[in-house]
């Protein structure tokens, strides 16, 4: 086990889900689990404890940053980073202003996706 990193992978798409989850596994992290919307991410969370949570903020149910709050609500540390489609500044701001560590954008630049979880961890 040792002390690999534990990521929580958190989107509506089954396809973007499993790109990322293979871009943080590449990266030497372990993927302990994912969840397709935020309900699902927060469950998920209070299960496995992972490290870090990648988090979309536009899915079903309840949104990323709806989920975001709660997940803090559950543990004030939380590391989440929040993955965006939409160019709006606005959202992404939001949610770093909610607590978000930081954010990816889609679609994926692998050494981005793994700068981004490397610092948020650090």
């Amino acid at each position: 086990m040792g002390d690999k990193k534990r990521v929580l992978v958190v989107d509506d798409s089954a396809f973007l889900r499993n790109a990322l989850t293979d871009i943080v596994r590449k990266q030497g992290f372990d993927v302990v689990g994912t969840a397709e919307n935020g309900l699902e991410a927060i469950s998920k969370y209070r299960e496995l404890k992972p490290d870090l949570v990648t988090l979309d903020i536009i899915m079903p149910q309840m949104n990323g940053l709806e989920a975001l709050k709660l997940l803090r609500a559950v543990d004030p540390n939380v590391a989440v980073v929040m993955v965006s489609s939409m160019s709006s500044q606005g959202s992404v701001t939001d949610c770093l202003k909610a607590g978000a560590k930081n954010c990816i954008l889609k679609p994926f630049d692998p050494a981005k996706v793994a700068e981004v979880i490397e610092k948020v961890l650090a």
